[in-house]
């Protein structure tokens, strides 16, 4: 992948996780107690069920569902997890040649602060009495901040494995258990199909993008038709220094503005054709 389109996958992913971890998801967590003996009403365990969606009420169910999940099994995926990562930071060194460049060095070292950014001092602590209402309190807080986390984790990986720098010259031990790392966090979190489909399509849609130039202007194409009908910012000072790209119907807008609007819909905001390919 060249530079342009994966700069583009970059910062379409920052601005995911920044809604992940800002106020546009929304996780609403309930309690639920599960009997696990007929004749001991007092044996029982906690179920939190995470309700996560967009907190735009615009959007569909494609970014919808509900993870339940208890406390013991959040925590054992935690330090799977942590496991992981370190296993893969091992095999990463070790596939390390003198010839490896500083910038692939660079690569492997955003991917795994992006991955240990799960791994927070602040997941709620063991409790011998788990089922005291102060510390199930306590859990309805903090577990759902862990599952935002992880789900900032996927959505980075979900871009860095398009990085051709993880998987090329020799470090094939590790993009497998990079796949391996993905794909059990795509389970854990019970991903839904369409939520997985709709994540693609915003990859595809920011992929279709091209540089927009003196090269790909339409003949007879006049200033005031470079608008970009997104902003609408006319003062071309402000405007000096922001990219402009084109959709493939043949649109243009400026690249943050663009992107920005993919994480709501991938299609023109003009036309509304398609914009993944």
């Amino acid at each position: 992948m060249d530079e342009p389109h994966f700069r583009r996958l970059i910062k379409f992913q920052t601005r995911r996780r920044e809604a992940l971890t800002g106020s546009e998801l929304e996780i609403r967590t309930t309690t639920n107690h599960v009997s696990t003996s007929e004749v001991n009403v007092k044996a029982w365990f906690t179920v939190y069920c995470m309700d996560i969606r967009r907190a735009d009420s615009r959007h569909g169910d494609d970014d919808q569902w509900v993870l339940k999940k208890r406390y013991s099994e959040l925590e054992t995926f935690r330090r799977l997890l942590f496991k992981r990562i370190e296993d893969w930071e091992y095999t990463v060194r070790r596939e390390f040649t003198r010839k490896t460049t500083v910038d692939r060095q660079k690569t492997f070292a955003v991917v795994s602060n992006a991955m240990r950014r799960a791994i927070s001092p602040t997941f709620p602590k063991k409790h011998f009495r788990a089922n005291k209402v102060a510390v199930i309190k306590e859990r309805v807080v903090g577990l759902p901040n862990f599952v935002r986390k992880l789900l900032g984790v996927y959505t980075d990986l979900a871009v860095y494995k398009t990085n051709s720098q993880l998987q090329a010259g020799g470090f094939a031990s590790s993009w497998a258990q990079l796949c391996t790392i993905f794909s059990e966090l795509e389970a854990f979190l019970k991903i839904p199909q369409p939520q997985k489909d709709a994540e693609i399509q915003r990859h595809s849609a920011v992929l279709a993008l091209k540089d927009f130039n003196d090269y790909t202007r339409s003949v007879g194409e006049e200033a005031h038709d470079q608008l970009c009908s997104i902003c609408l910012n006319e003062d071309p000072v402000t405007d000096e220094g922001r990219p402009l790209v084109a959709l493939p119907c043949g649109h243009h807008f400026h690249e943050d503005c663009v992107i920005d609007w993919f994480s709501t819909s991938p299609t023109c905001p003009l036309c509304r054709r398609s914009s993944h390919i």
